[in-house]
């Protein structure tokens, strides 16, 4: 049986006994038998069959690629019917990298994932698990003990009940020992909580996004922590959050989560020095550290960042790790894999009942339960094809090619922006100041904020290198600095960015807006009713603003519900009377008469640019940020005034536009006919504008009832 005959890597010390093509020849032959014979199980082999052909894919018939191949549940089982599983091969994988990182010989545990959020999800899963099941004497001594007080409480209540209510030192005696128990009960139900509800430690802004999303349905507890500038964690503030934590929850377990490689600056968590913390701060050991090493998780032992380690897990104390095979080594399909120790598996699972009966009584420790044979066998023949079953030579040439050419890269992006703009901190990520969208599309680049990155891997090569620097130079010399905005990002008006956007709004108005500079308004005249726009315009949260780098607001457009409008408080800033009646003139048209339905019309009526920024463009891009989340909400329309002909610019935009009104400055006449804005030259005018799909602007009555006086 093919079984039976499946060589074992480890007796192969010849480099040129390549055992793969006999290995897999035989496999194909004992699958094509059992795909001849399948009857039980719910799955149709269409491909197999022919009647579904991915020739079209590059697929050909009769191979491996073109038939299910299905590992069900743990790795370390065989099933007993459902034959057509490659488990040997993901044996093997785990035989070898248990090699590579150092572990004892059938010492480690784990399974073939789908990337590295199934991995991180696995080692979270069973973290808890190992946690609880520590605590699993202490969680029967409380629950015992709570039922207990709870008949205790019970049997309380009832004497209670029987003592006469005169009585009032019987009362009071029971009643005092009713309140006692059930405080005692409240306490031991809080610490068998806290025992079944680990805490998450996570490097805030740089641990994987999937983290707080798998503690969200784990149910654990989350905990950022500070990270230094490189993005590693901060050891200063993980010591005082876990102090934090232990003087709160002194029962809760801790999961601590170690990067090794950030997605943006590659940087790799000081995993001793956690580990050296939680053993120091935690009274009782019930803690786990998992390393998420998606990308350099792989070359942990080429790239040595804790230096000769004989054992990455007992050496500096982990439990899980996790890696990303389709980014090192590069599978073409996402693929991963989650390793764990022994010891710390088996007592995950000794209580276990998740075992699968028509598969032949597996333990299903695993994710997502059925897994795909084919990423199995492709990232087995990774890892023979790297001579990872013989030693480390392959793949150490290969990282220290990466490291040199990030260097390359460094050096050629220095002579271009200059050192004080080129961020590489780590192995592979090398960062600079963000080309255009053109570029980084192109070239495929990992923006964020102001920055661009490269993650230098194998397939970047010098010459592709050099084809990007190239495109580069051409780009910034022949690219006005004046018509492009790098480094900034739109996101939605809240009360964190207050006081910068009333800053800009007030500069914005008071210095360039026509009417506002005409009549010359201070910035402390015009501030208390920029502050009560924003302040509304934050409770509404239909505001976009555009951040800089320093998280100072650069642009801001005010939009509101044309049915719940702002209604300014003149008395505020009495300066501004003849601008509200000019607004008044200017939207009479529109909204004189109407009773506006909540929901369907958004009212863009600010909106203001950082001088510095502009004539590019982004009053025209805020504006359309704020309208598309308006869009987005279920709006129709959006109705807006500008008083300024180049913010009127934005309706150049809309395929779909109404013109309502249109009013010279120097015409608009008031109280005793008098001309606030006389000599003033200009116009302002307000428009309404379709802002969905398929809405026609017909069906504006729709959106407001008329008063039957008008």
């Amino acid at each position: 049986m093919w079984k039976k005959n499946f060589p074992d890597y480890r007796s192969y010390t010849s480099n040129n006994n390549d055992y793969r093509i006999d290995d897999f020849s035989e496999l194909l032959r004992y699958v094509n038998h059992l795909a001849s014979h399948k009857l039980g199980y719910p799955v149709s082999l269409l491909t197999y069959l022919g009647i579904v052909n991915n020739k079209i894919l590059g697929i050909k018939s009769g191979t491996l690629a073109n038939v299910l191949l299905n590992n069900v549940g743990d790795p370390f089982k065989d099933s007993e019917t459902s034959l057509l599983e490659v488990k040997k091969h993901e044996r093997e994988i785990i035989a070898i990298l248990e090699k590579f990182y150092g572990l004892p010989l059938n010492e480690a545990r784990g399974y073939v994932t789908t990337g590295g959020t199934e991995g991180n999800f696995a080692a979270l899963w069973w973290s808890k698990r190992y946690l609880i099941n520590q605590s699993l004497d202490t969680l029967i001594q409380k629950d015992n003990l709570i039922k207990l007080q709870q008949k205790e409480e019970q049997e309380l209540e009832t004497k209670l009940a029987k003592i006469p209510t005169n009585n009032y030192p019987d009362r009071i005696k029971y009643l005092q020992k009713t309140i006692n128990i059930k405080n005692s009960i409240a306490e031991n139900k809080n610490i068998t909580q806290q025992l079944l509800t680990p805490t998450v430690f996570y490097c805030k802004n740089h641990t994987h996004y999937s983290i707080p999303k798998i503690s969200e349905i784990l149910r654990l507890n989350t905990r950022p922590v500070a990270s230094n500038e490189d993005g590693s964690i901060n050891l200063n503030d993980f010591k005082k959050e876990i102090l934090l934590h232990t003087g709160a929850y002194p029962y809760s377990p801790v999961i601590a989560i170690a990067n090794i490689g950030t997605t943006i600056t590659g940087a790799i968590d000081n995993v001793p020095g956690m580990k050296q913390i939680l053993t120091e701060m935690m009274t009782v050991p019930n803690y786990t550290i998992h390393m998420d090493g998606a990308l350099t998780g792989f070359v942990l032992p080429i790239v040595k960042p804790f230096g000769n380690v004989a054992n990455y897990f007992d050496a500096i104390g982990v439990n899980t790790l996790a890696v990303s095979a389709h980014k090192y080594p590069g599978l073409s399909q996402p693929c991963g894999i989650i390793l764990a120790q022994k010891d710390f598996f088996n007592k995950a699972f000794e209580k276990s009942e998740r075992s699968i009966e028509y598969v032949g009584n597996i333990v299903d420790v695993t994710i997502t339960g059925s897994r795909s044979g084919l990423n199995v066998l492709m990232f087995y023949n990774a890892l023979l094809s790297l001579g990872l079953d013989k030693n480390t030579n392959k793949l150490t040439k290969m990282v220290n090619e990466n490291i040199e050419n990030a260097n390359y890269l460094y050096k050629k992006l220095i002579e271009i922006y200059g050192p004080e703009k080129i961020h590489y901190p780590h192995h592979f990520n090398v960062s600079f100041p963000r080309p255009s969208q053109e570029l980084a599309k192109k070239y495929q680049l990992m923006l964020t904020g102001n920055n661009a990155t490269i993650c230098v891997l194998t397939n970047a090569t010098k010459r592709l290198i050099d084809q990007f620097i190239k495109d580069l130079k051409f780009e910034k010399e022949n690219t006005m600095t004046n018509t492009t905005i790098v480094g900034y990002t739109i996101q939605t008006l809240t009360e964190e960015y207050e006081k910068s956007a009333i800053d800009l709004f007030v500069k914005s108005f008071c210095d360039s807006e026509p009417i506002t500079k005409h009549l010359r308004v201070s910035y402390q005249e015009y501030e208390p009713f920029a502050r009560e726009v924003i302040q509304k315009a934050i409770k509404e949260g239909m505001s976009k603003i555009a951040l800089d780098k320093q998280n100072r607001v650069i642009a801001c457009a005010v939009a509101e519900d044309l049915a719940d409008p702002f209604i300014p408080h003149v008395a505020h800033y009495p300066k501004l009377k003849s601008v509200f009646a000019f607004l008044r003139e200017l939207s009479k048209p529109f909204l004189y008469g109407k009773k506006f339905i909540k929901g369907k019309i958004a009212h863009v009526w600010i909106a203001a640019v950082d001088p510095t920024y502009r004539g590019k463009g982004l009053s025209t891009e805020i504006d359309i940020a704020c309208v598309e989340a308006a869009a987005r909400k279920g709006y129709d329309f959006a109705y807006a005034e500008f008083t300024s002909e180049l913010s009127e610019r934005v309706t150049s935009q809309f395929k779909l536009l109404q013109l309502c009104n249109k009013i010279n400055y120097n015409d608009f006449r008031w109280e005793n006919d008098t001309k606030p804005f006389k000599g003033l030259q200009g116009t302002a005018t307000s428009y309404v504008a379709t802002i969905r799909p398929g809405v026609k602007l017909d069906s504006l009555p729709h959106c407001y009832t008329v008063s039957e006086k008008y």
